[in-house]
């Protein structure tokens, strides 16, 4: 996507309060239009004439950068007035071209729309493989169609004589436990031995971590150890147990469990520290809190959404405006969108503390970045 056209469709949906369906096409009832309205219609309009290149049509970050943002501001009937162009260009030949565009509906949560699509892939003269049937398969896990993703898996391959791969298994096996289903999800991973086909790290991943989310310690422990046996452990198991240890309320075998893993050349990511940084913030212990945060940052990672919306509201129950300020300013820099009353909350400390100064900076620095956060001096 060009720059001139993502900075306005940038001020576009950062500006507007409320998502806004987009109006039919003629707009029929005479009703005149909003100037976001016309905005908006302008930049889906440009959207679909830089889809006249092919060479823009062959980067996918155009596709994903554009859908992504409608998606945040719910403009669904523009999600499906862009794809569905595409079927215009020679490209929707190419099934991996089509492919993507599945896989957009599915992030859109629009499942619906992209069954359609594959059901008219022939119709399109385009080629179903196994990738598109995986494309569908996870559109439906991202779309939360789980119900209708096993029927999916169970009689497509047979009515379309595709044999189902290693990345079909893991699909379903995912939903299955999404589902909480982790007893089918294993009888899945029998059948792939049955079928040929090993399981493989993500297999093992995905269901170690629906036993530790869901509480099943002891069949998930079981799962590990057969991981070590096969040494098949990457950082997203270590992660994965980190986060099982810290929800048994066991951090100091988590710690322990954070250092074997350095040991053993896997290196902690933003998520191992997480881990760490929740243990404590249960505990509401912040000065280890604080510390696994330096950490994280020591080694080289970034904090994400989840490490601010750990660490704030720690912060603000322990009276520390200090640190709450500096979070605040570090979330805002690293545009990452947390409640507007969590930073309100640390607006509101900051008045109580009579730091005047941070308050209005915070409010300021709000008002001015991409989520547009509504704070006030109180």
């Amino acid at each position: 996507m060009s720059s001139s056209l993502y900075r306005r469709l940038h001020d576009v949906f950062t500006k507007t309060g409320k998502p806004q369906l987009l109006t039919a096409i003629g707009n029929a009832t005479g009703t005149p239009q909003s100037s976001k309205e016309q905005k908006y219609r302008s930049l889906v309009r440009k959207f679909k004439q830089s889809s006249n290149s092919p060479k823009f049509r062959n980067q996918f970050t155009n596709y994903e950068s554009f859908v992504h943002h409608l998606i945040r501001t719910k403009q669904f009937s523009a999600i499906e007035d862009v794809l569905e162009h595409q079927k215009n260009y020679p490209d929707i030949k190419n099934e991996r071209f089509a492919v993507r565009l599945i896989s957009l509906y599915g992030k859109a949560g629009m499942f619906e729309h992209a069954r359609k699509l594959f059901d008219e892939m022939p119709d399109l003269k385009c080629q179903r493989t196994v990738m598109s049937f995986n494309a569908l398969l996870a559109a439906g896990v991202n779309s939360k169609i789980y119900d209708k993703i096993n029927e999916i898996f169970r009689e497509l391959p047979g009515e379309l004589g595709i044999e189902p791969d290693v990345f079909s298994y893991n699909t379903m096996i995912k939903a299955l436990c999404d589902m909480g289903s982790l007893d089918s999800a294993v009888l899945v991973m029998d059948e792939m031995g049955k079928n040929g086909i090993d399981p493989d790290v993500i297999t093992f991943n995905t269901v170690l971590d629906g036993f530790y989310k869901n509480s099943r310690f002891y069949e998930a422990e079981k799962i590990w150890d057969l991981m070590e046996k096969k040494a098949i452990t990457n950082v997203r198991s270590y992660n994965s147990r980190l986060r099982g240890l810290v929800e048994k309320n066991q951090v100091v075998e988590a710690e322990s469990l954070f250092e074997e893993m350095k040991k053993r050349g896997v290196n902690p990511d933003t998520h191992s520290h997480n881990a760490m940084i929740r243990g404590y913030a249960k505990d509401g212990n912040l000065e280890l809190a604080k510390s696994w945060y330096a950490k994280l940052r020591e080694n080289g990672c970034l904090p994400d959404l989840a490490t601010f919306c750990l660490l704030i509201p720690l912060a603000c129950n322990k009276d520390d405006p200090d640190f709450a300020y500096d979070l605040c300013k570090k979330c805002i820099d690293l545009k990452h969108n947390v409640l507007t009353i969590t930073i309100q909350r640390v607006v509101d400390m900051l008045v109580v503390r009579s730091m005047i100064k941070e308050a209005e900076e915070l409010v300021e620095l709000g008002q001015n970045c991409s989520f547009r956060y509504r704070l006030a001096m109180r």
